[in-house]
């Protein structure tokens, strides 16, 4: 088998709403940020607190 062209997977969405001020965003792969004490996070883009999600890609 050989490739001719090489597709993009389509960008998978996640929905979140921020406890803090009610705002309800969503966020992709890129967006994540992690650590491996603190987990994973995405920032509110409102309030910009740090919100903590289990992000387990299947890429």
């Amino acid at each position: 088998m050989r490739v001719i062209k090489e597709g993009k997977k389509p960008v998978k969405e996640i929905e979140k709403q921020c406890d803090r001020c009610g705002c309800v965003f969503a966020y992709e792969r890129g967006d994540v940020n992690s650590d491996q004490r603190e987990g994973c996070w995405v920032y509110c883009p409102t309030c910009k607190k740090a919100l903590s999600v289990n992000y387990f890609p299947n890429y």
